[in-house]
């Protein structure tokens, strides 16, 4: 099978040489994690290094900032644009929300909500996917498609979004949110299921200082490394020290573990 190079440093050895082409790839985290850094790095290096043309969905914040955002890494998301190896697609739920006729019936309008914001990102993503032959696709977060109150909307919600990504043939990227202390098994996580691989980046405070640790928790289809590693935010982007691990929040490296 062949794979796709993250583009971060030490991510490709957690996972014995990168994401299996055409797979959907779920990065989960609290807020501040760093999984809209993982994916808009995972564009734009493929892009640049690899020669794969990517499409950014954002669901949360605008196109200027994310464009802002990544110019703290040296990131020019414009230049990628404008050399059609890159397309931007904003898709608020909430600001879409006003144009979905109220039947009278708050669910039924959720519904309505749900399924048409994701009918109507998955022609546009088709469309980009055609115009500049993208290979790699990051939607920034899933967590805004999860407008309705009742959990099997959203679990329907979630679950067509994923079946239309996976008929493109690109590998796709979703990032969802995980508040602060709630365990695994009480959040609401269909896309854990439906997903191929699934990453959780995690933040602990250890004597006043945080310290960041990843794991990919399941790759169908090929093996893995199980271990929580650090990782960090640089100038340049994220790295990920996949000599080393994370014990009870405490870095250990592999000399010491020896």
């Amino acid at each position: 099978m062949s794979r796709v190079s993250t583009g971060i440093p030490g991510l490709d050895d957690l996972t014995a040489g990168g994401f299996i082409s055409g797979d959907i790839v779920l990065v989960t985290g609290g807020p501040g994690s760093g999984k809209t850094t993982l994916g808009l790095q995972y564009l734009y290096r493929g892009a640049m290094d690899y020669g794969e043309p990517g499409i950014l969905v954002t669901l949360e914040e605008s196109p200027a900032r994310v464009i802002r955002n990544a110019w703290q890494f040296g990131w020019d998301i414009e230049r990628l644009i404008k050399e059609n190896k890159m397309r931007v697609i904003h898709a608020d739920p909430i600001a879409y929300a006003h144009y979905i006729p109220d039947r009278g019936d708050g669910d039924d309008m959720h519904l309505d909500t749900g399924s048409k914001i994701v009918e109507t990102l998955s022609k546009h993503i088709e469309r980009y996917v055609g115009e500049i032959e993208a290979r790699r696709i990051f939607i920034d977060s899933i967590t805004s498609l999860k407008i309705s109150q009742e959990q099997i909307r959203a679990r329907f919600t979630i679950m067509e979004l994923i079946k239309n990504l996976e008929n493109l043939d690109c590998t796709t990227v979703l990032s969802s949110e995980i508040n602060s202390g709630t365990l695994s098994y009480e959040s609401f996580s269909v896309e854990e299921y439906l997903s191929e691989v699934v990453i959780r980046m995690h933040t602990f405070r250890v004597s006043g200082n945080r310290i960041r640790a990843i794991e990919v928790l399941k790759m169908r289809g090929g093996k893995h490394d199980d271990m929580l590693r650090p990782y960090a935010i640089i100038d340049t982007g994220l790295v990920v020290y996949q000599r080393e691990t994370v014990i009870d929040g405490e870095v250990i490296s592999a000399v010491t573990m020896m």
